[in-house]
């Protein structure tokens, strides 16, 4: 269901913004103006969303045994397509290019080598994330501080720190992607167990765990 909703937002989202960045007036000026009005005004319906959404482990939720079910957020069906709109600039700027034309096939493979190895980082990060919340032993921690003037795309940041399994004490700082964690609460971690450091908050990460 959340997946359907994110591809659903992204064909949306992105085809509004070439309808706009096609209108035969001033093209030049709505390549630019078309992505950046789209993902402002998405992204902050996409906000709106996400603050009335309930944290899911907020009920005292018990996370079943590994291996564990994993699946998309609500917050990254919402979040991540908003996003998308912007990358329609470069494609834009990009596709006005004469790509016939041999002294500019280096920028072709420059730009699909640079897709490539960005989707190859966004796989191993998504892999990672899937390993940990599948297989991963589960903790709480707790949250010491929250930076929200952080001017990053990943949202805001916090410190918190979780004791494992095997008393282990880890103290660490993540990624908080629209819950708006305040301090002094408790969020899920999962861990390696034979490696503690390896681990990712549970408001950190784009999936969710059963």
């Amino acid at each position: 269901m959340q997946v359907a909703l994110a591809v659903a937002l992204a064909v949306l989202y992105v085809g509004i913004t070439l309808t706009l960045g096609n209108i035969p007036s001033y093209p030049i000026l709505l390549w630019f103006f078309a992505p950046a009005g789209v993902t402002i005004v998405v992204g902050f319906a996409a906000q709106g969303i996400s603050a009335i959404l309930p944290l899911p482990w907020s009920t005292g939720r018990r996370y079943e045994p590994p291996p564990r079910r994993v699946h998309l957020s609500w917050r990254a069906a919402v979040r991540v397509p908003a996003s998308l709109p912007w990358l329609c600039f470069p494609w834009f700027a990009l596709s006005s290019l004469p790509w016939t034309q041999n002294g500019l096939l280096w920028v072709k493979w420059i730009v699909g080598a640079l897709a490539l190895a960005l989707l190859a980082r966004l796989a191993r990060r998504i892999r990672r994330e899937f390993r940990l919340l599948r297989c991963g032993d589960v903790g709480m921690a707790l949250v010491l501080g929250h930076d929200s003037s952080t001017d990053s795309s990943e949202m805001d940041r916090i410190d918190y720190r979780f004791t494992a399994a095997d008393g282990t004490a880890v103290v660490a700082r993540g990624w908080d992607r629209g819950y708006g964690i305040p301090v002094g609460s408790e969020v899920p971690v999962f861990y390696v167990a034979s490696n503690p450091r390896d681990h990712i908050v549970a408001s950190g990460s784009w999936l969710e765990a059963d």
